[in-house]
């Protein structure tokens, strides 16, 4: 009896593996620059941070820092993913369905990264867009380092569902104003190409996560 009482916590407390597994991202963040990993941390500065980290190796995504940092984007938003639908079902979740969500998102993921990337080169915008994009991926890797701390707080500590809640929704609206402002900036800097805006919004940034929530998340809420 008590064997499979061990074994049913230990199945319950999957998440801890997931944690422990952005916590080793983070420290192989740390590990492999260092310094680029302190200068990340600074939130109020992130200007400073793109233009001292704007290289060609970078705005193709290249290097283990900004695997990485894709790794970590990918488990936080997958462990946001499965919380939201924790906390409206009220049923309990599994590891399956962390793995099912991760993979689904890395998969398509990948597909738009490189969908964009061809579409792009052929329109000969790659390397006017690339500095936007890598704008992207650093603000969406200081969201995923503050997301994942928050819903570690919010798993092992007893505060209240509503005050986790709250900030969730302050670090949202700040990722929201940030993403919103790179998309002003592109449109300040190239007015002529607000065409190519609109088709990337709404056949390439937004289209995928669409198919995401519709094929995934909807049918498992």
């Amino acid at each position: 009896m008590g064997e499979w009482i061990y074994r049913a916590s230990i199945d319950q407390d999957w998440i801890s593996l997931i944690f422990f597994f952005n916590l080793l991202l983070v420290v192989g963040l740390h590990y492999f620059e260092a310094s680029r990993f302190w200068d990340l941390l600074k939130f109020n500065s992130s200007s400073i941070y793109i233009s001292k980290y704007t290289t060609d190796r970078n705005l193709s995504f290249q290097g283990a820092f900004n695997t990485l940092s894709a790794l970590l984007i990918f488990s936080s938003v997958s462990l946001l993913i499965l919380w939201g639908i924790k906390k409206t079902s009220g049923t309990e979740l599994y590891a399956f369905e962390f793995y099912y969500i991760l993979f689904a998102i890395i998969f398509f993921g990948w597909i738009r990264f490189m969908f964009v990337q061809f579409v792009l080169k052929q329109m000969n915008m790659l390397n006017k867009i690339n500095s936007y994009h890598f704008r992207a991926f650093t603000h969406n890797t200081q969201f995923s380092l503050f997301l994942s701390t928050l819903l570690f707080i919010g798993h092992y500590t007893h505060l209240a569902p509503e005050i986790i809640t709250v900030f969730l929704f302050m670090l949202f609206l700040i990722w929201g104003i940030l993403q919103a402002g790179i998309l002003l900036s592109f449109i300040k800097s190239n007015p002529k190409d607000i065409f190519y805006l609109i088709f990337y919004l709404c056949t390439v940034k937004i289209a995928p996560w669409l198919w995401l929530y519709f094929l995934i998340i909807e049918t498992r809420m």
